[in-house]
Formats: structure tokens, sequence, C-alpha cells
């Protein structure tokens, strides 16, 4: 048995796990080891094929609604294409390998950033190795000493990985069993979580289901690609709904294939190369993962909880994904009217490196969850209907922001809409769209009573199975990550456990100080560029998160530059109970900003 001491231990390299990997290594004194299973990085990115990056108001998530560290990500992926653009490609301000028409000078037509996933794990690969952290493929934690309440030690194999801060960034929160953690996973009841759109009483087997994305590159017309019919077709064709494409039944997608459209596609949706941004030549790329792919007949993790259950769900889900193709290639209504299915839709070995084209893991939705956070995140926090606003829920220990819907994904089908008549087997779980405002991360999301020393740091934190549905997505998974990896980082050089540390305020400010000089927002300000100075932005963001500035209550601009007269000086003065010393001279609001934590002696 080999024994191995780290500072950080991270168990899995999914989306969020990498960006925490990457922000505890950031600090040359933490050592920082990250532990994945499989043969890939990325997570939801890479291996599990959600090429389109789930993303809403594209433009803030370009300049200041995303950490630095997600869009510097974003950068080195375009970089890769640099040389092979077409003028289309690259007259893009914000260069979108999957759809050419996004940002000026386009307007604001098109999709978020979408990638090609074997790319983008190389870059991520590259990132991991170049800040140091200690990558092991292959290894599967199977056990947790756990005494004094903190983990001790977790036993993979053979070996034993000893660290001061364990985070769990595995898809499926694989850490909470193995450590007694208690957790939660399907609908709460309302009674549990005041919830209004919550269930009258629990159904943790109501689990949002999981995708495993295929890849398919569109060939030209007269070409024949078609794959062999698989087994139980008609059976997964009407269990999945394959026909409802056609009344749309994904949301507004009812068209298969039409470079021109702007609105979402079958195609489109999920595509990861648009031919008009390159200039030698290639094929449109995409992968499906849309409502008819979707697995209904079961979720993982499995209950009674088995590894072989797992795999054999997977292995269904996967099985549905080839079937949808096949769908594609023969049955689907033609967009012209003629005839039926389009027999130059090819599978995509290249994009997965998988023979039949399909992503090596499935798209995970719905997390094992921390049942006793210290803070849990519920509905009326960020439903926009209880905050019509500007932002939702303030949180005085924010550690990250986000904006996406709420969007559980429906676990069965029927052809006339009704649950009753559900197609049998199916998960059961009923669709869920709740508009959001603007929300934040509270750090004790992240951190469970009765374990000292454990961090979640993926899809696992104190949310509710509703809203799970909004803080799974790409941007908001990698800033939980990084929130995670920075405040493990903390701790450990500072010699705190993480528990202890989120019940100190002034810990908790030096703690966000830390994010926010990586360019990591806490709170929501549409105009407080990073770039700017890292002071400004710092103390603009600690203060916003603390209360004291909340803008105009219409929009998210703390309009740094503009005048800050003696009567908002007397206003500060009063709201915070404290006289300043205020300059004769005159100020911006941004030196206010930096003045009033300076006395306040704010980090």
């Amino acid at each position: 048995m080999a024994t191995f001491d780290y500072d950080v231990v991270i168990v899995g390299a999914s989306f969020g796990g990498v960006a925490a990997a990457l922000a505890a290594a950031a600090d040359p004194k933490v050592k920082v080891v990250l532990l994945e299973p499989t043969q890939w990085v990325g997570g939801q990115a890479t291996s599990q094929g959600v090429t389109r990056w789930d993303e809403a108001a594209q433009t803030l998530t370009e300049t200041t609604g995303s950490p630095q560290s997600y869009r510097y990500l974003r950068h080195l992926i375009r970089a890769e294409y640099n040389g092979k653009r077409s003028q289309a490609g690259t007259e893009q301000q914000y260069f979108n390998p999957g759809f050419a028409r996004v940002g000026p000078p386009f307007g604001n037509e098109g999709h978020p950033f979408a990638a090609d996933p074997g790319l983008t794990r190389q870059v991520l690969m590259t990132q991991l190795q170049d800040a140091g952290v200690d990558v092991k493929l292959g290894v599967t934690v199977t056990g947790a000493s756990v005494q004094n309440s903190a983990i001790q030690s977790l036993s993979a194999g053979s070996d034993l990985y000893v660290g001061k801060v364990y985070i769990d960034a595995t898809d499926v929160g694989d850490l909470l069993p193995l450590c007694n953690i208690p957790w939660v996973i399907g609908a709460e009841a309302r009674s549990d979580t005041g919830e209004s759109q919550a269930e009258g009483s629990a159904h943790p087997e109501w689990i949002q289901p999981i995708t495993v994305p295929i890849a398919v590159q569109w060939q030209p017309p007269g070409e024949d690609h078609r794959i062999p019919q698989p087994d139980n077709y008609a059976d997964i064709r009407q269990r999945q709904g394959f026909d409802r494409i056609k009344h749309g039944g994904d949301g507004d997608i009812t068209v298969v294939y039409h470079p021109g459209q702007l609105s979402d596609t079958l195609f489109n949706y999920r595509q990861f190369i648009d031919p008009a941004n390159f200039n030698d030549n290639r094929a449109p790329r995409t992968t499906l993962n849309v409502g008819s792919n979707d697995y209904l007949a079961a979720a993982i993790p499995s209950n009674p909880h088995s590894a072989s259950a797992d795999d054999a769900v997977v292995a269904a889900a996967r099985a549905v994904s080839i079937a949808y193709v096949y769908y594609l290639q023969n049955d689907v209504p033609r967009d012209d009217g003629n005839g039926t299915g389009y027999p130059n839709l090819m599978i995509d070995t290249a994009a997965f490196g998988t023979a039949d084209g399909t992503a090596p893991a499935a798209y995970i939705r719905e997390s094992r969850r921390l049942a006793k956070p210290f803070v849990r995140i519920v509905q009326q926090d960020i439903d926009a209907a209880v905050y019509p606003g500007p932002r939702a829920k303030n949180f005085v220990d924010s550690c990250g922001i986000g904006w996406y819907a709420a969007d559980v994904h429906e676990g069965w089908y029927a052809t006339n809409g009704q649950q009753a008549d559900a197609f049998t087997p199916n998960i059961g779980t009923p669709w869920h769209g709740i508009k959001t405002a603007p929300f934040q991360v509270p750090l004790g999301s992240l951190l469970t009573e009765g374990l000292s020393n454990f961090v979640a740091g993926c899809k696992n934190i104190g949310a509710t199975h509703l809203t799970s549905g909004a803080y799974r997505v790409h941007p908001v998974e990698w800033a939980i990550g990084e929130a995670a990896g920075v405040f493990a980082a903390y701790c450990t050089t500072q010699n705190v456990a993480p528990a202890d540390a989120w019940n100190n305020a002034g810990r908790v400010t030096a703690y966000q100080s830390r994010l926010l000089a990586r360019g990591t927002p806490i709170c929501w300000w549409d105009d407080v560029l990073f770039s700017n100075g890292a002071q400004a932005y710092t103390a603009i963001h600690l203060l916003g998160a603390r209360g004291t500035f909340q803008g105009d209550g219409v929009t998210r601009n703390f309009n740094p530059s503009g005048n800050f007269p003696a009567s908002s000086q007397e206003a500060i003065d009063e709201r915070c109970n404290h006289n300043f010393d205020w300059p004769s001279t005159s100020l911006t609001r941004a030196q206010a900003a930096v003045l009033i934590c300076q006395q306040l002696g704010i980090p």
C-alpha cells in the first residue's frame, strides 16, 4: 500500500473539478491531486458531449458575468482554431466555432459558445499540467476513512490519498455516501423546501434523465451513411418520442437541418463546427442532445446503488442515441416534405474517438446533493417572480454568480402530453422551467454540517431538485469548482478548517478577496470590468455582496466612473453607521468604494 500526501485532494475531473484543481494549484504553496476514474478531463464540456455550452446572457458571459478563468479557457480554445478561420470567422468579436453569426458585426443572432470536445479536453489537460496539478487518470476512489468529523484519507485500490481538504467534484456526488455525508436526490417535498413548485411529497426516484450524446456530421446529399437498424428500434422510437420533433416537442425545434436558420434546428442546437467559420471546407459537426434522446426509462445513481446497475443504465441510454440517429437517417419526415430520412447524416467517430460516435460518458443533470448544507438554495432565492428586479437574493458569503433558468428535464413522454398516459417504464420526473433572476453561489452551499474538511465542487452543492436545474450548467459549474478550489487553498495555507472559516466573517471576506483577485465575480455588476483595475473591482464586489451598494434597483450598473457627491457620502455614512473621512476633492464611485473598504478595514 502506498500513501500519497497532498494539501488538496479533488475527486472527479468534471468541469467543476478541473476548475477547482486549477484554482487551488494557482497558489504555489498548495499541492493538488486530481483523481479521475476515466481517461477524460472536463466532464460536460468534453466526455459528456454537451458541445454547446449552456449559457444565458451571452454578452455578459464574455465580459462581466463569468470568472476570468472561464473566459481565458475560451480564449485558449479559440486560439487552437487560428489560421483556419474564414473571413466570417475572423470578423467575430467573440469567435464561436459552432455558429458563425454571433456578436458584432452580426448582431446578437446565433448560439452560445460551442467547441470540439476533444480539443477542449486537450486544452484543459495542458492547463492542468502547466499548473502543476498531479492528475491521476484511471483512479477510482472506493473507500474513505472518517474520524472526528473529518475525512482522514481516501482509498483507491491499495493506495491511500491523504489531504487537508477534500473536494467532491464527481458528477453524481460519489463521496457523499462514501463519507457518510447526508445527501438527497430527486424531488423534495414542498413542506421541506417551501418551494411553490415542489411536490406535495418527496420523490427521490424523480431524478432528471441522463443523456449520452452522439456526434454526427452533415455530408453532401446523395451520400449514404445509414447504420443497421438497432435492436428494439420500434419500442425505443415510441417510448422516447422520436416523432415529436415535427410537433414542437423539443421546445422550438421543428427543423432538422437549415444552415441559414438563426433559431434552433436539431443540427445547429449543439453544433460545434460551422463550415462558414473556416477556410478548409470542413463538414458541419454537432452532437445530439435533445428531449428525444434523454433516456427516460431509468436514471443514475441506481437504487439500490451498484456500479454495474449504473453501467447498464448508461448502456441503455447509449443505445437510445444510436437508435435516434437511425431514425434521423431513415424515418424522420424531411424538412422539404419529400419523404423521410437523411441518409447523408453520418456518425462522427472522431469527436470522441468512439466507433459508434457516442460520448464516453453520460451527461448528468442531477447529482446527489448535500442534505444538510450550511446554506440551502431554494426556488424562492432565485425565482424571477420573487425577485423581479435586477438580481436574485443577495448572499453575504457569495463565492460566484450565475444565470440560467431552473430547467428540470422531464423523465417521461406521452403523445398526448399527459403524464398519466406516459409510456412505461419511465422515471416520472415532471418538467419545470422557472425563470430566474441573476443569482449568486453562497459559500455555505458548498459545505455540510458534521464534516469539517469537505467541500462540494460540482452539481452536489446544497441546491434542491428545482434549483439544481439552474446551477448545473457550464459557467455555473465552473464557478462552483473555482470557488471550491480557491477556498480549499485558502484553508490549507491559513491552517483553518473549511467549516471554521465559513463561520468567521473576516475569513469569508479574506477568501472572497482571493477570488476577486483572480477576476471571479461574486456580485452581479454589468459594467465593472476586472481589466479596469483589481483594487476597485474587489471593493465594488465586496460592498455589493454586503449590500452596501445595490445599484439603482433597475439595472445592474455600478457606474464606476460616475461622480460620488456629498449626498451619496452622507447616505453611506448612515447606511454603514460610520463617519467616513471623505476627501474634499471629488470622488468617482469606484474611488469611493475603495475608500470605504480601506476605512472599514475590509481586505
